[in-house]
């Protein structure tokens, strides 16, 4: 086997089908290898069925059940497709439909010609919707990438991967809000700390974007015209405590407030302190 140093660069963009080398076990020889796509997040997230068999079939572009084990395009030319009609059980009667089922629009179907000399014809798709029909299922896509051409019952691999996960959201960011006709919300999207200083009296507090749970932290600073502030009904101060009043709050007095969440917003657990 040739070093790595002496083997040659591979063609450019990368389009995630490279194989990389993996223990040989049953199967073509040479053809045993792990897609740059299921371990390299620029391409995509979770891999929902990697490498599984279909076939080509080119003898019609209707929106139909391509038969069992195969995969059909809306197009003569692949290439030019727009929508992919894909059986819900791959050539070896294995379930394919869970995975379709469960890719998010987003996500990408990777199409290859399976025999060793072949594989560099080769397709990528993004999903741009989807349906489910009898015994098949329809994805509208994008192409991505191309090479190479297929035959009418080309033997190919198809992979299902979910869409790159989005950016986490940076929870220690202070956001700056102010209310607007009486209205203060707290947008839980961007991030878990906020701050308002008051302007007029505030009669609504709306949280928005609450995920299953979440913790958030608000500070209130009073003015000289010692503006009233209505809670909601939703926040819970605990027994033997009453929602602190932030109209007793003197000018440039802060009032720290805590709320918690374990049912997506429903109900809050609150607490408050003036900063001394």
């Amino acid at each position: 086997m040739p070093y790595i140093s002496e083997m040659p660069s591979p063609n450019l963009p990368l389009d995630g089908m490279e194989l990389i080398p993996v223990l040989q076990g049953a199967g073509l020889p040479g053809n045993r290898g792990l897609p740059l796509l299921a371990h390299n997040p620029a391409f995509g997230g979770a891999v929902l069925a990697l490498r599984v068999p279909l076939a080509a079939d080119l003898s019609s572009t209707s929106e139909a059940d391509p038969g069992a084990g195969k995969i059909r395009w809306n197009n003569a030319d692949p290439d030019a497709a727009t929508e992919l009609y894909v059986s819900d059980e791959d050539a070896d009667a294995g379930d394919l439909a869970s995975a379709l089922a469960s890719l998010a629009v987003g996500g990408f179907v990777y199409v290859q010609a399976a025999p060793r000399a072949d594989r560099g014809n080769r397709q990528r798709w993004q999903v741009t919707g989807k349906a489910a029909g009898s015994g098949y299922t329809t994805l509208e896509v994008t192409l991505q990438s191309s090479a190479g051409a297929f035959t009418d019952g080309t033997e190919l691999e198809f992979t299902v991967q979910q869409p790159a996960p989005s950016p986490g959201v940076d929870r220690n960011v202070v956001t700056a809000i102010s209310s607007s006709g009486g209205t203060v919300v707290l947008d839980a999207s961007l991030g878990d700390y906020f701050t308002t200083t008051l302007t007029e009296a505030v009669d609504t507090v709306s949280v928005t974007n609450v995920p299953a749970a979440c913790t958030l932290g608000l500070w209130i600073t009073q003015a000289a015209a010692q503006y009233a502030w209505t809670w909601p009904s939703s926040f819970n101060w605990g027994a033997g405590n009453s929602a602190p009043v932030v109209a007793d709050l003197a000018d440039g007095d802060e009032l720290f407030v805590v709320i918690s969440t374990s049912d997506a917003g429903a109900t809050w657990d609150a607490s408050a302190r003036v900063r001394a």
